[in-house]
């Protein structure tokens, strides 16, 4: 078993999060031949999402373990993205000149960014989602 942090950032998967200290809450473990089969395990850390912008495939209050050595964008899979100060869970498409952010829940308008010069700072992949776990309320 490996331990993997369980960082204090929150994802949102929804209007943006906010929350980027990316303070270390604790440890997750998972089978070390998991990791090592997904990923680079010294690069995951697990993260909580708020929103539901993914519903019905990932919650609000769902942990994801992401690998942040994944940062080349594969279409069709969910990464966490920063834009600006916001953290967003999405998935991407790629257009000449253009990033898409896409939510699962259609009630959510994807998000369009114009690649120029002043996005080039302010947009980044942080990772690529390899795993989401759900605690069942009672």
């Amino acid at each position: 078993m490996l331990n993997v942090p369980l960082v204090k950032a929150r994802l949102s998967a929804g209007q943006g999060s906010f929350e980027v200290e990316g303070e270390v809450e604790g440890y997750c473990a998972f089978s070390s031949a998991f990791l090592r089969r997904k990923g680079n395990p010294a690069s995951m850390v697990v993260m909580k999402v708020q929103g539901d912008s993914m519903q019905p495939e990932i919650m609000d209050g769902d942990a994801v373990l992401i690998d942040q050595s994944k940062k080349e964008v594969k279409l069709g899979r969910i990464y966490a993205v920063g834009f600006e100060d916001a953290i967003y869970l999405k998935r991407i498409d790629k257009e000449p000149g253009k990033i898409i952010l896409k939510s699962v829940n259609p009630e959510y308008r994807p998000i369009v960014i114009e690649l120029g010069e002043q996005t080039f700072d302010s947009f980044r992949v942080i990772g690529q989602i390899l795993w989401v776990g759900r605690e069942y309320q009672e």
